[in-house]
């Protein structure tokens, strides 16, 4: 006879709290809180939202929404992984955000809500909420109600607060993530009594937007910044609301970014995309989806114009000696990423195989190691660089750039990808960018940036800054990680390009330019 079992699905408790840490910063836990707030927006009624931000201590008050009555409060709010609000209606339908960003905030609470219509109010608090070996069970307490009984009333009042939470900070992200609702009016905020108001766009041309994609009018506008960008321009690009919330970074709809030529700093705008799926933490759109890929195309399209208006207009040109130390970075960045890709360059632990103290390599050793490879240095190509030159086009003398799951980054076996080192001008408020063009990454080098122009591009200053931008793509390094491995690359490269100066000829016109330059006394 056989047995009939039956299983179940189980949850456990300690789950929520792995929730906790789903945010990157504490400002986004914030956002999320007020994610559900404007959910509980009336029609015709502003809402109303003020933040205290004390040390150790969130408060956040909500009036002029639906609130929650004690049903609600059990039904929606206690109720983890569901929720009634239905995809392009409401901002946050997860059933998590809000719970979770408390407890990313603070071990404690108090929560004060009522619904609009009700006379009185109710609260329930946890003294010690990030303890999650079991769900929770909470007594309501009546309160008074601080507001009129016809307006919905919420308080949140976090404590035991632990995150760095900068009142200005804050204040500009809110800004910027709810800046339609703002400007309509159907929102007002404060932060430690300074109401939020967002910027207003300064653009010489003003372009309305609406057409049809994936089976719904999409809305906004595009426009162009003055030129040259004004300091503390807003960054470049469209970007994406949905539903009145700002999701993601500015958008290009497949477009080149500025880092392909700096008129394109001016290209701004906003669209409203209430039909795309959205990520869980609103930190993108869902570029998968059929939906996103039909909206990107006919924006794509109805873009094509004003960028191909921009890209004609002049850029200005590069000197050639800036051109010449943009090589010989690639050069010297090439040796030093092949030693990285050997696994002989970041061996710092003890004993790690490292010829210096401490396992380190040392840089004596590298210039043995470099002996046989191309030149750094010198106009004049020697053997090994006609033998680089030669590679080139099938990018074997190109450096390798640590990108996540490419080969030369850490743990990393898989494919490849060449790169190039270019001087172009950009945004003056950008140091640098890694592009991909035509198939090929390239570190473009903004020759517009004040430092650029105090070191006039001389070869140290390009060299670190190509250097950042090939460590910033190694996946998962902290802040101490990502400065230890640029000085590392940068020490290896400095000893590469004093082995390509001693081995080169001082005398003639090259060598004087080579002084000219600051390359040696």
């Amino acid at each position: 006879m056989t047995v009939r079992r039956v299983v179940r699905e189980r949850i456990d408790p300690r789950l929520t709290a792995a929730l906790f840490a789903n945010y990157r910063t504490p400002v986004d836990a914030v956002l999320e809180l007020v994610d559900n707030a404007v959910d509980s927006r009336v029609a015709g009624r502003p809402l109303e939202l003020d933040l205290a931000v004390h040390p150790g201590r969130l408060v956040l008050v909500v009036v002029g929404g639906t609130g929650m009555s004690p049903a609600a409060i059990e039904r929606d709010y206690l109720r983890w992984g569901a929720s009634s609000k239905r995809a392009g209606d409401r901002i946050g339908r997860y059933g998590q955000g809000g719970k979770a960003a408390i407890g990313h905030l603070g071990n404690r609470f108090e929560i004060v809500a009522s619904a609009a219509g009700d006379e009185d109010a109710y609260g329930f608090e946890d003294p010690a909420y990030r303890d999650r070996t079991r769900l929770r069970t909470y007594d309501l307490h009546p309160r008074n109600k601080a507001v009129a009984a016809d307006l919905g009333y919420v308080r949140i009042d976090i404590g035991e607060v632990d995150r760095k939470l900068d009142p200005r900070r804050l204040a500009e992200r809110l800004a910027e993530t709810y800046r339609p609702m703002l400007e309509a009016g159907e929102v007002r905020m404060v932060v430690n009594r300074a109401p939020i108001a967002p910027r207003p766009w300064t653009v010489d041309e003003r372009h309305e937007l609406s057409v049809r994609a994936a089976g719904r009018v999409v809305r906004g506008w595009w426009g162009l910044l003055p030129e040259p960008p004004r300091p503390g321009a807003p960054e470049a690009g469209v970007r994406l609301y949905h539903l009145g919330r700002l999701v993601g970074a500015p958008e290009w709809f497949g477009h080149p970014t500025p880092a392909a030529h700096p008129a394109l700093n001016r290209l701004v705008g906003e669209v409203e995309l209430p039909h795309v799926p959205v990520t869980m933490n609103k930190a993108d759109v869902d570029r998968g989806s059929e939906v996103w890929a039909a909206v990107e195309a006919r924006l794509h399209a109805l873009l094509a114009p004003a960028v191909r208006r921009l890209t004609r207009e002049p850029a200005s040109a590069v000197t050639p000696e800036a051109a010449r130390t943009a090589e010989q970075v690639r050069r010297i960045l090439a040796k030093a990423l092949r030693l990285l890709e050997e696994g002989r360059l970041f061996e710092s632990e003890v004993s790690a195989g490292g010829d210096g103290p401490g396992g380190q390599l040392a840089l004596e050793g590298v210039r043995h190691r470099a002996a046989g490879e191309t030149e750094v240095v010198g106009d004049e190509p020697s053997a090994e660089s006609a033998e680089d030159a030669g590679t080139a086009a099938s990018g074997e003398g190109r450096p390798r750039l640590p990108r996540p799951g490419a080969a030369g980054s850490p743990g990393s076996a898989r494919r490849r990808g060449a790169a190039e080192v270019v001087v172009r001008q950009l945004d003056p408020r950008l140091r640098s960018a890694l592009v991909e063009e035509d198939g090929v990454r390239r570190v473009v080098i903004n020759s517009a940036y004040p430092l650029y122009e105090v070191r006039r591009g001389d070869l140290w200053y390009q060299l670190e800054t190509a250097l950042r931008e090939v460590c910033v793509t190694i996946p998962e390094a902290t802040v101490p990680e990502f400065e230890r491995k640029v000085n590392e690359l940068m020490l290896v490269s400095l000893a590469l390009a004093e082995r390509g100066r001693r081995g080169t000829r001082k005398s003639g016109p090259a060598a004087e330019r080579r002084r000219q330059a600051g390359l040696w006394k």
